[in-house]
Formats: structure tokens, sequence, C-alpha cells
């Protein structure tokens, strides 16, 4: 078996900034402040590896630098046939003869150590084409993807494969209302952008005046993005006082209103304040990122062309 060089191959790589991590050095040290944040940040958040290959048999393994929750799936999809995978390995993958795609999407919610994918000899490993056009994801918990079962089923992925676009994430649960991760986002360069924040401002306090200042600086960014820029309005959430979630939805409302370049979507107008949906009253479970994702979709792919 011979191993992809895969520190020298960024080519490979989907959602990433160097090969495996996602976040940029401004992003990771916004996100400095806690060991929790690290682990959230440095997690492998809708990173993919991608490329094209005759090989007919691949091993793969990882190995476990932190969890910000306990679910180590990965998600292997060979000419759009997706297999599961779970813990770190290594796993031995038996491939059909002849040229095939193959997408390996790392787990979503641990850090990725070690990753190695290794090939059988002769076989050849080129980059697969990309997609026409890409979109950004910036926000909390939920559009990391806490808490589905496997990656393929983040609200990110699901979004992406909907709208058949390029995608990267830097969403960090726990993240609150604030400019410099947008800022940031930005720069990673896109067709479209979707950002949501607000609900640990509300589970933290944070000062309307304050939460309202934000909201200014990020739609202000929002606003001179080249694409097209989208702004969620957060879905319900039964761990929330209601009236402290609907003072700063609120917020964002009335300041969107001076920024009209930015699409505004009603969280509450798709996804329902059921237990059905939700893992613990916060974050989606399967069906419910589902859910969000099929809203989502339908209501930025008229917009994307």
């Amino acid at each position: 078996m011979q191993k992809i060089d895969l520190d020298s191959r960024l080519e490979l790589f989907r959602g990433c900034v160097t090969p495996g991590v996602r976040m940029n050095e401004a992003l990771l040290d916004f996100y400095s402040d806690s060991e929790a944040r690290v682990i959230r940040a440095r997690s492998a958040s809708g990173v993919r590896v991608a490329f094209m290959t005759d090989a007919v048999e691949m091993t793969y393994s990882f190995t476990c630098g932190g969890c910000a929750r306990k679910i180590f799936t990965t998600d292997v999809v060979i000419n759009g046939e997706k297999s599961t995978l779970e813990g770190e390995g290594p796993h031995k993958i038996t491939m059909e003869p002849g040229e095939k795609s193959v997408v390996i999407h790392l787990p979503h919610l641990i850090i990725v150590n070690d990753l190695e994918i290794a090939l059988n000899d002769g076989a050849f490993v080129k980059e697969m084409a990309l997609k026409e056009k890409k979109l950004l994801i910036c926000g909390d918990s939920i559009l990391q993807g806490m808490t589905c079962t496997t990656p393929t089923k983040a609200v990110g992925t699901l979004l992406a494969e909907k709208l058949d676009v390029e995608f990267h994430n830097t969403s960090v649960g726990g993240a609150e209302m604030r400019f410099e991760p947008v800022e940031q986002t930005l720069t990673l360069g896109g067709d479209a952008v979707v950002v949501c924040f607000g609900i640990n401002d509300a589970a933290h306090g944070v000062a309307h005046d304050l939460f309202r200042e934000r909201t200014r600086r990020v739609l202000e960014l929002l606003k001179d993005f080249s694409g097209k820029s989208f702004i969620i309005v957060p879905i319900p959430n039964m761990n929330v006082d209601a009236e402290s979630r609907e003072a700063l939805c609120r917020i964002i409302r009335e300041e969107q209103r001076a920024f009209p370049e930015v699409a505004i979507i009603e969280g509450a107008s798709f996804y329902p304040a059921c237990n059905e949906f939700f893992v613990d009253g916060t974050h989606p479970n399967d069906e419910g990122m589902k859910i969000y994702a099929e809203a989502l979709a339908e209501i930025i792919a008229p917009v994307l062309g």
C-alpha cells in the first residue's frame, strides 16, 4: 500500500485553509480563549478529502486529538454511494475497478490527528474538479453540526449538497455575534455566505446595546461582501429564556432593515419548536438538520442561481 502525502496535497482537501485545518490563524487565535473553543475551532467540521483514483483497495485511519462531542464517524462516498465508518480505524475499504470519485467527510466534531489514507500500489490519485460555486458558513453550534450522528447529516453538508456547491464552514459551538469571525470567513472568498448567531448571546446575557452594535457591524461586513449574503434569525430554543431570545431576534430584524442587501431568514418560520427534532432542546437531531438544510436550500437556491 502507498500512503498519500496529505501534507503536500492541499488540492485534495475541501473546506480547508491548510491540509485538514478549516480555520486561518486569525480565527484560531480568536477562538483560543478556552480549551473547549480550541477543540471546537480545530474540529474538522465540513472538511473533506476528495480525489479521483483507480485504486481497488484503500485504508483510512486517524487519531482523536479532542472532541466537542463523542461522535467519531467518517462518511466515505465512492461514486455517490455512501458508507459510514465508526472510530479511528484503521479501516480497509475495497472498491470496484476503474476510475472513481472518492470523497471522505472527516469526523465533524473532533480534532483529527494523524490522518492516513493509503491506496494499493500503482494506483493514481488526482484532484477532483471543483464545483462552480462556493458557500461560506459562519455561525455557532447548530451550523457546526451539533449534534448529528455523521458528518454528511450536518446542516452545512446537506445544504451544500442540495445547492450543488463547494462549502467552507467556520462555525464554532458557543460562539456569539461578533464581527471578527465573519470578517475572517469572508476573506476565504465565495459566492454566498450564511451567518447565524444569537442563541449564545441570549444564554450568556449579552447586553442588548452591545448585541445591537455587534449585529450592525456584522451586517456592514455582509453588505460589502461580493456575493449573496444571508443572516438567519435563530431557530426556537427550549433551553433559553423565550423573552431574552426574542429580544435579540428582534434586534437582528430591526438592524437588518438598514441593510437590504443582506437577506434575512426567519428560523422560526421553518423550524418547529418541537422536541421531536432536537437532541437536547437546543441542537437539532438528524431529522432536524435535514429540515433546517431543506428550508435554507429552498430560500437560497433561487438567489444563488
